[in-house]
C-alpha cells in the first residue's frame, strides 16, 4: 500500500502554461516559483491535469516497482482486472490478456466486475426497500472514487446520499480473499483515483494503470513496439479467458455511462424509482448545483462518473482508439456475459458497506477589501481592468485574486498584468539610453522610439512627441531620408546590420541599423556627431548600469511571456552590442 500521493509534477518540465488549472474541476493546484503543483488535501484525483498537461509535467506515480514485489514476496497475486480491459487491449484475446499477465508473474486473474455485479444486487435492494417504506429519496453511486471525493470534499451536504456501498473494486478484493485466503491484490485498469482508494484499504495492495501494464508488457517484451502481442498458445484464439472464480455478468457494463443502471435494474423488478446517468466533471457540476432533495417526489438513482462517457475514457487508459469504437468493444462484450450473477449468495458472506473517506475543503471568506487589494497587485484598479481572460487559469480575475491570498497562485501568473510590467520595462530603458533609438516593423511604421530620436529628427517631431509618446504607427520614410537603410537591413539575408553617417539638415548622424527580428523588427541607433561628443566608453557604461538594473525583471518577464518579452531583451542587447562594437572616440 503506498502513502505518496498518486499524482505529483516534474518540475523540470513544468511550463508555466497554467493549463492544469483550467482544466481541474476544483482548482486543486497551487504555484509556487512558476511550478504548478497538486495540493492532495483538495485534490480528487480525477486525473485531468495529467491528460491536458502538454509538457507532461503532471504524472501518475508509477507503482509498477511495487508490484513486482510483491510477485517475488508473495506466493499469490490475484490482477482485479477492471472490465474495460476488452476495449483497451482489442490486440489481446482475454484468453491471451490473462497468459499475458501470467507470464509476467500473476498468479490468477479475477474481473473486478464480479464485484460490481454484488454491488448492483444491493443496491437494487436498497431501492426496492426504500420505495417500500418511503424512505431515502436520493442514491448516488459509490462506484466511482473521484465522484465520491468530489462530492465529500466540495457538496458535503449531499455526502449522505452517497450509498454507503463499497465501490466494485472493493468489493471484489474482499471476495478475492474471501475465497482464496492470503493472497495480494493488484488493480489493473484506467483509473488514477483507484490509486488512490487503493492506498486507505488494506484488501487492496496495489492499482495500476492501463498505461502502466502496457509499459511493463513492453519491457518484458510480451508486446512489441508498435503494440503487438508476442503471446502465442493453443488457445489464443479464445475468447474465454479463466478468469477465477468465474467471469462477470452484467456488471461488466459498469465502466460506460448508464451502465451501472442497467446492471443493478437486472436484480430487480423495475421499481418504482427514477434513474439518471451523468458524467463528465462539467455536467455533474451543473446537476448537483442547487440540487433540492427535499423536491424529489420519487426515488432517484444517480450514477455519477467523473469521466466524460466512463472509465472507458478514464487518464490512466492509453486511449488509442475512437470512444466509440471502445465503447462498442465493451457493449459486445458484455452481450455475451450472463444478466445477473447464479451464485450471488457470495456477496452474502462478504462486506458491502464503507465508501472512500474524504473531508471538506474549507473555503477562506474574504472582505471585498482584500479582494480589491490583490487586484491591484496585478495592476487591476476598476473593473475594466478585469478582462477576466483565464490565461491564469481561473474563470475570473476575482477568482485569481482569492487564489492569490490563498497563497496557491503568484502575481507573474496574469499575463495582462506581465505585458504591461514588460512594457513599461522596455518603455523606462529605451527613454533613459542617451542616444536616439527608433524600432521599426516591416512596413517602417515606427513601434517604438525615444524623446531624443524625435529631438534628434527636429522641432516638429519633437512638438510631436510630446503629443504622441513614441511615435506609434509613424512612417519613418516621412521622418528621414535614411529609411531605405532599415529596409536593407530587413531584406538581407545577412545577420550584420549596417553602420554609416548621415545628413538631416545641418546635422551630421551616426546610424546603426540591426535586426532585431529577421524580416520584420529593426532597430536604429543615432547619434550627433556634430555635437561635442560624449565618449562612446562612457555611453556604453551607462546604459550597461541601466540594463544591468533592470536585466533580472526583463529576463523573467521574457521567459513568462515569449516572443513578445523576448524581442524586448533582444532589441537591449542589440542596442548594447551595437555601442560595444567598432571603435571608441
Amino acid at each position: 500500500m503506498q502513502s505518496s500521493y498518486p499524482i505529483y509534477t516534474e518540475l523540470a518540465d513544468c511550463q508555466d502554461c497554467y493549463k492544469c488549472i483550467r482544466r481541474c474541476p476544483v482548482k486543486a493546484i497551487r504555484v509556487e516559483n512558476g511550478h504548478a503543483q497538486v495540493i492532495p488535501d483538495a485534490c480528487v484525483a480525477c486525473g485531468r491535469c495529467v491528460i491536458h498537461c502538454p509538457a507532461f509535467a503532471k504524472r501518475a506515480r508509477n507503482d509498477v516497482g511495487w508490484v513486482k514485489r510483491l510477485i517475488i514476496e508473495e506466493k499469490k497475486v490475484f490482477v482485479s482486472l477492471a472490465p474495460s480491459y476488452i476495449s483497451e487491449f482489442s490486440e489481446f484475446t482475454p484468453r491471451q490478456l490473462e497468459l499475458a499477465l501470467k507470464k509476467l508473474g500473476f498468479f490468477a486473474v479475477s474481473e473486478t466486475a464480479l464485484g460490481a455485479d454484488f454491488v448492483s444486487a444491493q443496491i437494487a435492494s436498497d431501492i426496492k426497500t426504500s420505495c417500500e417504506d418511503s424512505g431515502q429519496k436520493l442514491f448516488i453511486s459509490s462506484a466511482c472514487p473521484a465522484v465520491v471525493e468530489y462530492i465529500k470534499r466540495y457538496t458535503p451536504d449531499l455526502a449522505p446520499y452517497i450509498t454507503n456501498r463499497a465501490s466494485p473494486l472493493l468489493a471484489h478484493a474482499r471476495l478475492l480473499r474471501r475465497l482464496y485466503g492470503t493472497i495480494a491484490v493488484v488493480f489493473i485498469g484506467p483509473c488514477i483515483a483507484k490509486k488512490r482508494e487503493a492506498g486507505q484499504w488494506d484488501e487492496i495492495d496495489v492499482a495500476l494503470t492501463f498505461k502502466e501494464l502496457r509499459d511493463w508488457f513492453k519491457a518484458e517484451a510480451i508486446i512489441d513496439a508498435e503494440g503487438v502481442p508476442e503471446i502465442v498458445s493453443d488457445t489464443q484464439d479464445a475468447q474465454d479467458a479463466e478468469f477465477l472464480p468465474r467471469r462477470a455478468a452484467k456488471g461488466a457494463l459498469y465502466p460506460i455511462d448508464g451502465g451501472m443502471i442497467r446492471s443493478w435494474k437486472n436484480y430487480s423488478d423495475p421499481p418504482a424509482a427514477l434513474s439518471m446517468a451523468i458524467s463528465g466533471t462539467d455536467a455533474i457540476e451543473k446537476t448537483l448545483s442547487g440540487f433540492d432533495v427535499a423536491a424529489l417526489t420519487r426515488p432517484l438513482f444517480l450514477e455519477l462518473l467523473f469521466c466524460s462517457g466512463g472509465c472507458i475514457n478514464g487518464p490512466g487508459a492509453s486511449n488509442a482508439a475512437s470512444g466509440m469504437a471502445r465503447r462498442m468493444r465493451l457493449l459486445e462484450y458484455a452481450e455475451m456475459a450472463d444478466d445477473t450473477l447464479d451464485n450471488a449468495t457470495l456477496a452474502k458472506h462478504i462486506s458491502l458497506t464503507d465508501t472512500l473517506s474524504a473531508t471538506k475543503v474549507p473555503e477562506a471568506i474574504y472582505t471585498e477589501a482584500e479582494i480589491q487589494g490583490a487586484l491591484r497587485q496585478v495592476g487591476k484598479f476598476n473593473i475594466h481592468d478585469e478582462l477576466n481572460c483565464s490565461s491564469c487559469g481561473y474563470d475570473t480575475c476575482r477568482d485569481f485574486a482569492r487564489a492569490m491570498l490563498d497563497k496557491r497562485a503568484e502575481r507573474t501568473m496574469c499575463v495582462s498584468y506581465m505585458r504591461n510590467l514588460a512594457q513599461k520595462k522596455a518603455n523606462g530603458l529605451i527613454r533613459t539610453i542617451p542616444s536616439g533609438v527608433v524600432i521599426v516593423d516591416k512596413e517602417l511604421k515606427i513601434v517604438e522610439c525615444n524623446e531624443n530620436f524625435a529631438r534628434l529628427m527636429g522641432k516638429e517631431l519633437s512638438n510631436l512627441f510630446e503629443i504622441l509618446p513614441g511615435l506609434e504607427g509613424a512612417d519613418l520614410r516621412k521622418i528621414t531620408g535614411a529609411a531605405h537603410y532599415f529596409t536593407d537591413v530587413l531584406s538581407s539575408n545577412s545577420a550584420d546590420g549596417i553602420e554609416c553617417d548621415i545628413r538631416e539638415g545641418k546635422k551630421i548622424l551616426h546610424l546603426t541599423v540591426f535586426v532585431v527580428e529577421k524580416g520584420e523588427i529593426a532597430a536604429g541607433v543615432i547619434d550627433d556627431i556634430t555635437l561635442p561628443r560624449v565618449r562612446k566608453d562612457k555611453t556604453v557604461s551607462r546604459a550597461q548600469k541601466i540594463i544591468d538594473k533592470n536585466v533580472a525583471a526583463v529576463q523573467k518577464i521574457a521567459f513568462l511571456l515569449g516572443e513578445n518579452a523576448a524581442e524586448t531583451e533582444a532589441i537591449l542587447n542589440s542596442i548594447i552590442e551595437s555601442y560595444s562594437e567598432g571603435d571608441s572616440n
